[in-house]
């Protein structure tokens, strides 16, 4: 064994611990910045690994544990491009940027590099944190670190092994077919960030109809959650409806703004099989039925504890489908596609022995 690779056996136990601290500071940071990312990926180079990096011929490294710098590497995978610059600035902010062997392949032309189009710093800890005692004994430790959206990463996986299994150079044939692949996945990519803008800026006008009393819109995920969200007639029903039994979720129970898609998913589904055709009606339905709320839900409670033996909370889109199927004929629960949405076995069976009473 060379003395290089021997030095580096001995001292890759404490690169693999910079290596996982490293990873869990950089998901507390981007964490506390609110931005999303789909995963954080990182690996300290195998001893294998290393030996092959310093034995290629067109390398002449004279001091290799401290010349590489992908000793630690780490990849952050986001949504949407806009993310890669959030990170960027939230890393070049945190930590001490190599900036000669730092490369921003961002703005990369070519038409097959689509999914080598990412931001790649070599880093150290800095002066923020390499005199704190938890990280002093990293202080001339460096990483590489690589931001790309997921349809990058998945191109860059895909082109690798097409391009390892030909082993040279790609027949014009088939490369023509990656350029093409690689046009479309770019536009994909610019148009997720598109579709997201777009669903902000609805979000938006939907919310601001709804403070100035337009309700006239149709249900759908946005404007559901922002007609449900801070409206105190939906609060005043989730209220009554834990009063007289329905448990209170500490995560759920009274979050009139929960995030569970599936419950909005089942609302909408029975919102669209009832006799209402917008957020407007949905608003009169409640002003019309509002002294039969706690009749209703009393009713639907005792069958449903008699029925099953789960729990049902007070979360206010399964409070509002309640009241729906209790309230308004046109709902018809024998509907298969609607059975499926609602999915709930305990909520389907409870329905089932109201209509057959």
């Amino acid at each position: 064994m060379s003395d290089f690779i021997k030095e580096y056996s001995l001292a890759r136990p404490l690169y693999e611990s910079f290596q996982l601290k490293l990873t869990e500071l950089l998901k507390e940071l981007i964490k506390e910045s609110e931005i999303e990312i789909v995963s954080i990926e990182s690996r300290t180079k195998t001893i294998e690994s290393y030996k092959e990096k310093i034995n290629r011929p067109d390398k002449n490294y004279k001091d290799p544990i401290n010349d590489i710098t992908d000793l630690c590497g780490i990849r952050i995978m986001t949504y949407y491009t806009e993310d890669i610059y959030k990170i960027a600035e939230l890393i070049e902010s945190e930590f001490a940027i190599d900036d000669d062997k730092s490369v921003d392949k961002t703005m990369v032309n070519s038409p097959d590099k689509f999914g080598y189009q990412s931001l790649h710093y070599v880093l150290s800890l800095g002066k923020k944190r390499d005199k704190l005692v938890k990280w002093r004994k990293y202080k001339a430790f460096v990483a590489e670190i690589q931001i790309r959206t997921i349809l990058q990463h998945s191109w860059a996986a895909i082109d690798h092994k097409l391009r390892y299994k030909t082993k040279g150079e790609i027949p014009s044939v088939l490369k023509r077919k990656i350029y093409r692949l690689s046009a479309l996945l770019e536009l994909a990519d610019e148009q997720f960030l598109s579709i997201k803008n777009a669903t902000s800026k609805l979000n938006f006008e939907i919310e601001d109809s709804i403070e100035k009393g337009e309700l006239n819109i149709e249900f759908n995920n946005l404007s559901l959650h922002s007609y449900i969200k801070d409206n105190s007639k939906i609060s005043s029903i989730v209220g009554q409806a834990i009063d007289i039994g329905y448990l209170e979720d500490p995560e759920i129970g009274l979050s009139i703004e929960d995030t569970y898609e599936v419950f909005y998913t089942r609302l909408i589904a029975t919102l669209n099989e009832s006799s209402l055709e917008n957020i407007k009606d949905l608003d009169n339905f409640l002003d019309n039925n509002k002294k039969v709320v706690k009749e209703k839900l009393n009713t639907f409670l005792k069958l449903f504890n008699s029925t099953n033996d789960s729990e049902i909370y007070a979360v206010a889109t399964d409070i509002l489908l309640i009241l729906l199927v209790m309230v308004d004929e046109k709902i018809d629960l024998s509907n298969n596609k609607l059975r499926e949405i609602i999915h709930w076995d305990p909520l389907l069976k409870t329905f089932d022995k109201l209509t057959r009473k």
